[in-house]
Order: C-alpha cells, then sequence, then structure tokens
C-alpha cells in the first residue's frame, strides 16, 4: 500500500510539473515587462502610434503552442488580439519614458498615407514573428520565445519616412512548467524587442 501511494504521489507531482491538467486554449498575459524603472525627462513630442499590423500568417489571438511529451498539444492565446497587445506594449514603453501618446487611424506604412495631425512623429509598424513554443516532459519544460517587429516612423509634417527599425529578441530556457513562466518568457522577449527602439540613435534624437 505504502509503494502504491508513493508511486501515485509521484504521478501526481510529474503532471503538476508538466502541465498535463489544462485542456483547450491557454489563456496567457503578456505585456511590456522593463526590469528596472528608469523614467525618462518628459518629451515635448507627442508621438502617434498606429495600431501594428499582424503579418505572422497566424490566427489573431494565438501566440504559441504548448505540447506535452506524448500527450496532448494546446494553442496559447492572449486577450484580443496578438496586434493589440504588441501595440499596448510600444505605447507603454514610450509613455514610461515621459512620452505622451495618442492613437492614430490604421496606417499602410508609407509617406503618402499618414494620417496623424498635430502630431510631429507618427509609429506604425509589422508583427512578423510573436511565438512562444512551451514542450513539456517530466521536471522540464523547454521555452523558445522570439518577437520580430518592423517599426517604421514617419515625419507627419514633412510626410516622409524617416527611419526603419527591425526590432527582435529570443529567449530559450530550461525551466519548471508553470504559466506564469509562459507568460514571463514572452514578455521578456517582448520588452526586450521594444527597448531596441531607443537604442536606435536615429529615433532616440527624434524621440527627445
Amino acid at each position: 500500500m505504502k509503494k502504491i501511494c508513493q508511486l501515485a504521489a509521484l504521478l501526481m507531482l510529474i503532471m503538476a510539473f508538466s502541465g498535463c491538467a489544462e485542456k483547450g486554449p491557454i489563456l496567457l498575459d503578456v505585456g511590456y515587462r522593463p526590469s528596472v524603472e528608469t523614467p525618462e525627462a518628459a518629451s515635448k513630442l507627442v508621438v502617434a502610434v498606429s495600431p501594428l499590423r499582424d503579418g505572422r500568417a497566424k490566427p489573431a489571438s494565438v501566440l504559441g503552442r504548448k505540447a506535452v511529451s506524448g500527450g496532448p498539444e494546446n494553442d496559447l492565446v492572449v486577450r484580443g488580439t496578438v496586434a493589440e497587445t504588441a501595440t499596448a506594449a510600444l505605447k507603454d514603453a514610450l509613455t514610461r519614458r515621459g512620452i505622451a501618446v495618442k492613437d492614430a487611424p490604421a496606417w499602410d506604412l508609407t509617406a503618402g498615407g499618414m494620417k496623424a495631425g498635430g502630431s510631429a512623429i507618427l509609429l506604425g509598424g509589422e508583427i512578423t514573428t510573436f511565438w512562444l513554443e512551451s514542450v513539456s516532459m517530466p521536471f522540464k519544460t523547454s521555452l523558445k520565445a522570439s518577437v520580430q517587429v518592423r517599426i517604421v516612423a514617419g515625419d507627419v509634417a514633412a510626410a516622409k519616412i524617416i527611419r526603419t527599425v527591425n526590432i527582435s529578441s529570443a529567449l530559450d530556457q530550461d525551466t519548471l512548467y508553470s504559466r506564469e513562466k509562459l507568460e514571463d518568457a514572452l514578455s521578456e522577449a517582448l520588452t526586450s524587442a521594444m527597448e531596441q527602439i531607443f537604442k536606435d540613435e536615429e529615433l532616440k534624437q527624434r524621440l527627445q
């Protein structure tokens, strides 16, 4: 009886670590999460942000896949859409740096398509990758997160494109399974990608 109880406990532990009990799509809370809060001086600019376009050829709300070795697979999804999540992260990255943000209409990323009256700078872009691959085995889960976005900046008054920056970040780690670990991995990749915008010297100067 003691051995049976020990075996049952071990099986329950394995299921807990591998996330076998979850059914259906798994909802994740993903966002811009800087590790250190370092707000910069407020900018005099008002930056218009157009919704980022989703160019991934994936369902709008799906941002990953969770697989269990020898078991089921589940979609990883976000509330709303992946484009909305990435756009919110861009806005958050700007406002945390003291930059005023206003919403702009959808933009085709061309100079002639800019519509953001009253703003000096318009930011938009296209998501090419926004994905988390999670593969669970007993006592270990392999996580691969990747975010790639083409950010386009336009000078509204001059009606011209002033900068195109390809930002990207990837994370590859082994950990014990939890939904929070999935959220943290993809949020870390998203945050790292967004912070690259402010390391581009030309954009950095424009946003001051």
